[in-house]
């Protein structure tokens, strides 16, 4: 779904923001190229999540590994993003802020991480079976 919005969106990112703020214009290619980057992480994430089917069909534990690189460096990106934005939060209402944040960081990091741990373990199964 990020892949498809991302994409539609890269093509036009006016429809995001407003126009009539001459002060936001030069963010448009900003906003272009983090929209871009989504986008392909989102594509990437697709054909290694199809890798990772198709490594439990047919037995072959080497095309686990991308995904196994993948989403471990997303989540530490997450956590490295989320740390900055409570870091430099200005606003009025600082604690509901940084209990939202962690609160949302730690539910992702630990389903990701259970993600990461599960397919771990079918990695070193398909691993043991392969002589």
């Amino acid at each position: 779904m990020f892949l498809l919005l991302s994409a539609a969106y890269a093509e036009n990112p006016h429809e995001l923001i407003d126009m009539s703020d001459p002060s936001i214009v030069p963010d448009i290619k900003v906003l272009k190229i983090i929209l871009i980057i989504i986008a392909t992480g989102s594509a990437l994430q697709c054909v290694f999540s199809i890798l990772l089917i198709f490594a439990a069909e047919t037995n072959r534990p080497t095309l686990i590994v991308p995904w196994l690189v993948l989403n471990p460096t997303i989540v530490l990106l997450y956590i490295v993003g989320t740390l900055i934005a409570v870091i430099h939060y200005s606003g009025s209402s600082v604690i509901p802020f940084i209990i939202g944040h962690l609160l949302f960081a730690l539910i992702v990091t630990l389903l990701v991480g259970l993600k990461v741990h599960c397919v771990w373990k079918f990695y070193k199964h398909l691993k043991s079976l392969n002589f």
